[in-house]
């Protein structure tokens, strides 16, 4: 059954209730509201609670601007820590400034994540279940996004 407009409006005011409540509140922007809306929505009928880092910022992409990083390893779903964290790490969303906006430019289980400077371009460093490789999932493996000025792509 598709998510109504009202099931994505009511969890995202939750989530931004219980982020406004935290000492790093904020107003976040309307793609990131939405994907914690839908991520809550997911939770029901369990009571979501987001632990310190859930959100944070940073600029990512070298613009000068705050970006936004949701880390789902903080996203409580009733009485689970690991609803939205697997072998393949945790969800990790990435929403970068471009052109007066925001945009995902990440959405991935990611074991670790880093961002760094590479070739003087803004990058984010993952650490990588082995599967996203080719290798038995025992074996991590890692990539490197590098910014290209609308998006990061994967170096070779």
């Amino acid at each position: 059954m598709p998510i109504s407009t009202l099931q994505l409006i009511v969890p995202a005011l939750v989530a931004t209730a219980l982020l406004a409540s935290s000492a790093s509140a904020q107003t976040l922007p309307a793609p990131v509201r939405k994907a914690i809306g839908e991520a809550t929505a997911n939770c029901r009928p369990q009571k979501v609670t987001l632990d310190k880092g859930f959100v944070t910022t940073r600029d990512v992409n070298g613009d000068g601007i705050p970006d936004y990083v949701v880390n789902y390893e903080a996203f409580r779903c009733g009485e689970s820590f690991t609803f939205y964290c697997g072998s393949a790490g945790c969800l990790t969303q990435v929403f970068a400034s471009t052109g007066g906006t925001f945009v995902k430019v990440l959405d991935e289980n990611v074991e670790k994540i880093a961002f760094e400077t590479v070739g003087g371009r803004p990058a984010i460093l993952l650490g990588l279940h082995g599967s996203a490789c080719g290798r038995p999932g025992v074996e991590p493996c890692g990539t490197t996004l590098v910014w290209n000025g609308t998006r990061f792509r994967a170096t070779r």
